[in-house]
């Protein structure tokens, strides 16, 4: 009897000995080899907008003075914007300040007054009226251009990210069929993909004559749109057989 159930034992652990060697087979069997790549794209367009920062500073010995002065000053330059064809929308608010000047020495401070200032933001699609744009501002009491910029629009932006992508795309295809190539092997389907980098360059155009007057009107005009720089970079895990 106990020889019978030695017997039994040891058929029972060939058994699972046999079940847990055919498992690794198996899955070793099934595991497929996979090819990890990526392609990258750099695509050169023209803008289709141009963004100007203008704005004023105004300082006063009080902080309703300053800030009176400075609200006209704006509504003058917004004013003469929009009688010039440039849209309410097209027209924004970038920074707003409010804050009391001081000169400090060892023994202490000495109130200089209140500053006022603040920034518009305007944007424009007719490269021409980027010098019309600062040329108002200034004569309508701005006395900061900060800088121009040329860039793409929101519907541009997302046009040309999709073309970028696209080339990133294709060229990561093209660079795993010839890795495979080179491995004797094929490609099978794609396990999985991914965005792993996109970037948009504007162009901007520091101005020299940030303090406004005729120095910056005539920079201005002399100002051109240039390029922008489009990148893309996509990861595509390829199956090989």
């Amino acid at each position: 009897m106990k020889t019978q159930n030695a017997w039994i034992g040891i058929a029972i652990a060939t058994l699972l000995i046999v079940a847990i060697f055919g498992y690794q087979y198996l899955d070793l069997g099934t595991q497929s080899s996979t090819l990890n790549t990526d392609g990258t794209s750099e695509l050169i367009f023209k803008p289709d907008q141009a963004k100007v920062w203008v704005g004023i500073s105004i300082l006063k010995p009080n902080a309703e003075d300053a800030q009176a002065e400075a609200n006209k000053a704006i509504k003058n330059i917004i004013d003469g914007l929009r009688s010039k064809g440039i849209k309410e929308e097209d027209i924004q608010t970038e920074s707003l300040n409010l804050y009391e000047e001081k000169d400090w020495t060892q023994t202490g401070s000495k109130s200089k007054g209140w500053r006022a200032a603040q920034t518009l933001k305007i944007k424009t699609t007719d490269f021409s009226k980027v010098g019309q744009i600062v040329d108002i501002a200034v004569k309508n009491g701005a006395n900061e251009i900060n800088n121009i910029e040329f860039s793409l629009s929101p519907e541009k932006e997302k046009e040309y990210k999709n073309q970028a992508i696209a080339e990133a795309t294709a060229k990561a295809k093209a660079k795993a069929e010839t890795m495979a190539k080179g491995l004797e092997a094929k490609l099978g389907k794609v396990i999985s993909v991914s965005e792993s980098n996109f970037n948009y360059y504007p162009y901007t155009y520091d101005m020299v004559n940030k303090a406004a007057g005729t120095m910056a009107i005539k920079e201005s005009a002399t100002v051109l749109p240039k390029d922008v720089t489009v990148t893309a970079n996509v990861n595509v895990v390829y199956e090989l057989r």
